[in-house]
């Protein structure tokens, strides 16, 4: 069902790729068990001689332990040294050398081609006398190969499979193609070794040269297309003449090395395997400082030289605590081809993008590790080799450098660069109480932004639709993170954390979403709380209406004169805008303005003054809390009786407004000019600016210069 999901090319390109690393390895198979064999597992001696480790088959009459003197048939007879057996003619530092094994593996295995040979040898425990075993070779069978052929192929393929499945997937990027490249040269240096390091005693050696200079153009080709992955990515950097150009270059160095136009092996091979090395991490600076803007192309990049450090310095610390400090038995250099896997699954990360934000962590990590581990080495190489201590003095010295000085300056770094969000839970949890407790949407909103802004430093915070699944979510590789609604507040997308220096992980999903959890128990706890308070004003509304509505009503229906009325009726009045607060209901804008204009008509026809209302242009509904509906209608309430009172109004004006979120009302009147600077503010003015400062509102007065005075109030509101 999978492959079946798949689009068809990417299906054929794996078919293809699965088909060429099977025909790689069948190869490489056929080409070692192509060679006579005469049932013995030997190892070379310190002091040049061959030992033997087990005798099987043909050779099966020889013993155990003892020493191979010489090689002969019926005209020919050669010496055996510890050399013959040598892994890996790389060595050699001269070509006439080179040359001059390959010769030698010719010759032994001209000898063991024949139809019978002599075996001479000597019992380890009795040197004298010489003794001799004639053996018929035989074809060698598939058992007899070594267990790090077997691991030579595996890694090999699977190395080459991981590029060929990144290949497939995206094929038209360059960098990708590059790591394919890496992948095919892998099997072709590391089968070709395979054939030659797991040979019983000689190879022919026009074939052992031919597998040599396979090998040598493997690696070339490896190391080319390895830094030429930094040419390409995160960013493009050289033309693709310039990258042609490369593989061009370390082809004709190939080509110098196979014919022996170089004047030795340094030139022939190792410099030019340097200098791939050295220019992958020169061009790995490079693209690090390129991006230093690209949180998600600077995690790609971080995983490709992780992998590089990692797998060719693992490379290294095997084979320098093997060889020069002693501390690990001889190991076949077949086994350490196993370390290449680590640049294949960090590059085919990095390439891939894969889940990034969730690697991001280890990758520091494992190269604290890898560093620590390397700077013991070196410290005690460099303690052996050039002062010349002993291994336990050497030993003790690089621990405690690693302690005093390593560890600290690591501790440094890891809080430098793997930082993660400052502040803890419980260190938030008083600013979370805070603005869930907020009585205004807007200032919750503000408030969630601030402290959101202030804990992961995104670039940018977008105001989104609420999550379907009202959970945190990791998108874009790691690039954003999806703030659920919580709190009556609006969901939140944050885009490049940390003003774009890293991507979002795990750890901050968690703790966002702990963040999200604190905020809706502090809202549930404020819901409560206010469920409470509600039931308690509604109580209390009932007590007043029942008890001190009914006095007032008793009062109007007795009172004795109109003035009495009028003050009972203004109570009355009062009472209801008081029950109306304590209802704590919203109310829309509309409805208030209608009650707002029958009271003011009722209160200027009663007065004797003309009252000109102008209705708001109809638009988007405004919603007044309880507070903000009882706060304007007693301020309006308290302006028209200053007009009445203080301002002999004949006409009364009053506009009401609503343009960017603010609630205007202008009331003016017709009455003689004053000065509002001169009068003197009493319980009335004092009254009105308190209450609408506590609404976050405003009061203005201003002279009118066609005569009377103008008041100004102004309300946020939500629209």
């Amino acid at each position: 069902m999978l492959i079946a999901a798949l689009p068809i090319l990417p299906v054929r390109r794996l078919s293809l790729a699965l088909l060429l690393c099977l025909f790689m390895g069948a190869l490489a198979l056929g080409l070692a068990l192509h060679s006579p064999w005469l049932g013995l597992q030997l190892r070379a001696q310190e002091d040049g001689s061959i030992l033997v480790v087990q005798a099987n088959g043909p050779s099966r009459a020889i013993p155990v332990n003892a020493r191979l003197v010489f090689l002969a048939d019926d005209q020919i007879q050669l010496a055996l040294s510890g050399k013959d057996l040598l892994e890996e003619p790389d060595v050699f530092d001269l070509y006439s050398e080179m040359d001059a094994f390959f010769a030698r593996q010719g010759e032994l295995a001209g000898l063991l081609r024949s139809s019978e040979v002599t075996l001479g040898w000597r019992a380890d425990s009795n040197p004298e006398p010489l003794q001799t075993t004639r053996v018929r070779p035989v074809e060698r069978p598939l058992h007899s190969l070594p267990l790090f052929f077997w691991f030579q192929l595996a890694v090999s393929s699977v190395g080459f499979l991981i590029a060929a499945w990144v290949w497939a997937l995206r094929p038209q990027e360059w960098g990708v193609r590059l790591f394919a490249i890496t992948g095919l040269s892998f099997p072709v240096f590391a089968m070709s070794a395979a054939v030659y390091s797991s040979r019983e005693l000689a190879l022919d050696g026009s074939l052992f040269k031919a597998l040599s200079a396979l090998n040598h153009w493997g690696s070339f080709m490896f190391g080319a297309a390895l830094f030429g992955i930094f040419l390409c990515a995160p960013k493009r950097l050289v033309s693709l003449r310039v990258l042609l150009g490369v593989f061009v270059f370390y082809n004709l160095w190939w080509l110098a090395d196979t014919l022996r136009w170089a004047p030795d092996m340094d030139w022939g091979n190792r410099f030019a395997v340097m200098s791939e090395m050295l220019l992958a991490l020169v061009l790995a600076g490079v693209q690090w400082v390129r991006s230093r803007r690209e949180p998600l192309d600077r995690a790609a990049l971080r995983w490709f030289m992780l992998s590089l450090l990692l797998g060719s310095g693992l490379f290294i610390l095997l084979m320098v605590t093997t060889a020069s400090l002693g501390w690990l038995p001889p190991v076949p250099q077949g086994y350490a081809f196993g370390f290449f896997l680590f640049i294949y699954i960090g590059i085919a990360l990095g390439l891939g993008h894969y889940r990034l934000f969730d690697l991001d962590v280890w990758a520091y990590r494992l190269l604290f590790w890898l560093v620590s581990a390397l700077l013991l080495v070196g410290l005690d190489a460099l303690f052996i080799g050039a002062l010349q201590w002993s291994g336990a003095q050497a030993l003790a010295v690089s621990l405690w450098a690693c302690v005093l000085v390593y560890l600290p300056l690591r501790q440094w770094l890891w809080q430098r660069f793997g930082k993660r969000p400052k502040q803890r839970l419980d260190e938030l949890l008083p600013d979370v109480v805070r603005i869930a407790f907020q009585t205004e949407t807007q200032t919750r909103e503000r408030l969630w932004a601030d402290l959101l802004q202030r804990v992961y430093q995104p670039l940018e915070q977008v105001t989104q639709s609420p999550s379907e699944s009202g959970v945190s979510q990791l998108t874009d590789e790691g690039l954003a993170l999806l703030v659920p609604a919580c709190a009556g507040i609006s969901a939140r997308l944050l885009r490049y954390p940390a003003q774009g220096a890293r991507l979002f992980s795990p750890r901050d999903r968690n703790h966002v979403e702990a963040l999200v959890h604190l905020m809706r128990l502090a809202e549930s706890t404020r819901a409560a709380q206010e469920l409470g308070a509600q039931e308690e004003r509604q109580r209390i509304a009932r007590d007043m209406h029942d008890d001190v509505g009914a006095r007032l009503l008793m009062l109007m229906h007795h009172a004795k004169s109109p003035e009495l009325v009028d003050l009972a009726r203004a109570a009355m009045q009062d009472l209801r805008t008081a029950l109306a607060a304590l209802d704590s209901q919203p109310v829309l804008l509309a409805h208030a303005l209608a009650d707002w204009r029958a009271e003011a008509s009722a209160r200027c026809e009663a007065a004797g003054v003309a009252l000109l209302w102008h209705a708001p242009a109809p638009g988007a509904q405004v919603v007044l809390t309880a507070r903000q509906k009882a706060v304007m209608e007693r301020t309006l309430r308290e302006s028209l009786t200053n007009a009445f009172k203080h301002g002999q109004a004949r006409q009364i004006e009053i506009r009401p407004t609503v343009q960017a979120g603010v609630l205007t009302v202008q009331i003016s009147h017709d009455g003689p000019m004053t000065t509002p600077e001169s009068w003197t503010e009493g319980r009335g003015l004092l009254g009105m600016k308190h209450r609408l400062q506590e609404v976050h509102g405003a009061l203005c007065l201003t002279a009118r210069s066609s005569g009377g005075t103008q008041t100004i109030l102004q309300l946020p509101v939500e629209t």
